[in-house]
């Protein structure tokens, strides 16, 4: 493949990701830290793409990973119960790999950062199912590290616990998600997790926050872009779900609270 096909991206990062052969480039403008990042969890932790240096128009190029990324949660009982197992296996390998490197590191810019500001790991940001790579539905990288930064194992939990289990208003369950049981797929990660009854804790507790600072940064980040794209996100629902979602999490703060699995 010797020409640059775009990658479909989500709404922070429409249009500005290509496939050139065996690389992925990212925008020229793009914050160097975010290289450096790569390249020091790519030293302990296998599961990252490798950095290639930039090209002619100053690009980031890294490894293109072969493999499957999630589009869905139509897989299956069986199969989900196999993918979300390994997810939470590979990110423990991550988090184990970087207890040694996370006080050296620095957050990204885009960072989704842990407001504690305890650096105890590497958290990828943002390890839900877009950016991982399956290979015969075991979970074997994650991509897209522009959310990185140091914080809590619980924080980056919570975070792959959003996004898988999905914990999000019944208003936003559509299609597949309407048959989906969010608990039973959380317990899935964290068993693959080997997660502690107290990590456990931790990471429900922390969800309600999550959300909330999520929230705010994809706000941000897309007022801060293209007019447009904001203006079309809105109109097709985007802020209203992240609405809906808020709400939700707030009615369940108690139980999460108390370590109780929301209802």
């Amino acid at each position: 493949m010797n020409t640059e096909s775009p990658i479909p991206g989500g709404r922070l990062n429409r249009g500005k990701l290509v496939r050139l052969g065996d690389w992925v480039l990212r925008p020229a403008d793009e914050d160097p830290a975010i290289e450096q990042l790569i390249i020091k969890v790519g030293r302990v932790f296998s599961g990252v793409p490798r950095t290639f240096g930039r090209d002619a128009q100053g690009r980031l190029k890294l490894q293109w990973i072969d493999g499957e990324v999630s589009k869905g949660f139509d897989e299956g009982e069986e199969r989900g119960r196999t993918r979300l197992l390994s997810v939470g296996a590979l990110l423990r390998e991550l988090h184990d790999s970087t207890v040694d490197i996370a006080s050296q590191m620095e957050p990204t810019p885009f960072s989704l950062l842990d407001p504690s500001g305890i650096r105890e790991v590497i958290c990828h940001g943002d390890p839900g199912p877009g950016n991982t790579v399956f290979r015969d539905d075991v979970a074997y990288a994650f991509i897209d590290w522009e959310l990185a930064s140091p914080g809590r194992r619980a924080w980056d939990l919570a975070i792959a616990l959003r996004y898988w289990s999905p914990f999000r208003s019944p208003a936003n369950m559509k299609g597949a998600h309407k048959h989906l049981d969010p608990w039973q797929r959380a317990e899935w990660l964290l068993e693959g997790y080997s997660a502690s009854t107290q990590l456990r804790l931790e990471s429900l507790k922390l969800l309600p926050l999550n959300q909330k600072i999520n929230a705010e940064y994809v706000i941000r980040r897309l007022k801060s872009g293209d007019q447009a794209v904001y203006e079309e996100w809105v109109a097709k629902g985007g802020l209203k779900r992240l609405e809906d979602d808020a709400s939700w999490f707030a009615d369940q703060k108690e139980a999460l609270t108390e370590g109780r699995w929301p209802k």
